[in-house]
């Protein structure tokens, strides 16, 4: 394969059935590429509180967040590949994931367990909240 014809590929949107317009694929596939990124750093965030968590209820927090966390991730590749069956491009980097998530990372070197839990239930909320108003879409 040629240069050129690798560059008229990349051009070339997937050819998925569908009867949604253009417009539709394009609004639908990037409210799912938001939530999508924002699963991808709420997973990365419960991890980071999986292994950092400390104190009396370590084990029971330790497990709690580690399944939690095995859960979000399961939910990441239902997103993508609803944005592929309508015929949209996913997410391709963390880069990408980090340009389009809106929930906040925590790079604290210490959160006590109480903050923890809080945080994780405000960004499980706000991407709840996400969900619905992407359901809605048309």
């Amino acid at each position: 394969m040629s240069v050129r014809d690798a560059k008229v590929l990349k051009t070339v949107s997937p050819q998925t059935p569908t009867d949604l317009t253009p417009d539709a694929i394009r609004d639908i596939s990037g409210a799912l590429n938001i939530l999508l990124s924002d699963v991808f750093g709420l997973y990365l965030k419960t991890k980071n509180f999986h292994w950092h968590v400390s104190g009396p209820h370590f084990r029971d927090y330790h497990l709690m967040l580690d399944e939690q966390g095995d859960q979000i991730f399961a939910m990441t590749d239902a997103i993508a590949e609803r944005v592929r069956k309508i015929g949209g491009i996913t997410l391709r980097s963390i880069g990408h994931i980090g340009r389009l998530q809106r929930v906040l990372d925590n790079d604290a070197e210490f959160v006590t367990p109480m903050d923890m839990l809080a945080e994780l239930r405000d960004d499980n909320r706000q991407i709840t909240a996400a969900m619905r108003e992407t359901h809605g879409l048309r």
